[in-house]
């Protein structure tokens, strides 16, 4: 429903009546949105069709005559003076050496994932030469050769020793610990 201002509705009533009043007064933004929507279609189509209007292209009114090159003066080569030779500069005479100096190895130091005294399993679970206690890192439990699931328990961390895993915060993996 419209909302229409006093005068005009009293204007309105004593010629329609009430009722057809809101009736005309509801329809009115609808029959307004049709004909500007169909009058813009007919618009666009008209002028796909038809294409767009285009401006004409100027015609010059002045006309520039261009004059035909002229062939240039042949050329004569300049004869380029020889370099001069530079100044000898002083160079240091460099020793040459018999032998190389020797080269020191830093040894490569292997990923420790829980710290000094750490390293990675390999693919089959093995570890460092020497190190003896496992670590699962997914139930943080360390196991040494005493424990009794040490042969079925699959490394995925060595320690080097129990005071390492204990420090990495892992715990023993047994139900009573032997101290």
């Amino acid at each position: 429903m419209a909302v229409v201002p006093a005068g005009v509705c009293g204007g309105l009533r004593g010629c329609l009546g009430d009722c057809e009043v809101r009736a005309v007064m509801q329809h009115v933004h609808w029959w307004l949105f049709a004909l500007s929507f169909f009058l813009g279609l007919a618009l666009t189509f008209a002028l796909l069709r038809k294409g767009a209007p285009t401006a004409e292209p100027e015609t010059p009114t002045t006309k520039i005559v261009v004059a035909p090159a002229k062939e240039e003066p042949p050329t004569t080569k300049i004869p380029v003076a020889p370099k001069k030779e530079e100044p000898p500069t002083t160079k240091i005479p460099v020793a040459p050496t018999k032998e190389e100096t020797p080269t020191t190895k830093i040894p490569t130091v292997p990923f420790a994932p829980y710290g000094a005294g750490s390293a990675r399993a390999g693919a089959d679970g093995a570890g460092p030469a020497g190190w003896l206690v496992k670590g699962r890192s997914d139930t943080r439990h360390y196991y040494t050769p005493d424990d009794a699931a040490y042969e079925r328990t699959v490394a995925q961390v060595w320690f080097r020793d129990e005071e390492t895993a204990r420090r990495a915060y892992f715990t023993p993996g047994r139900k009573g610990s032997k101290k």
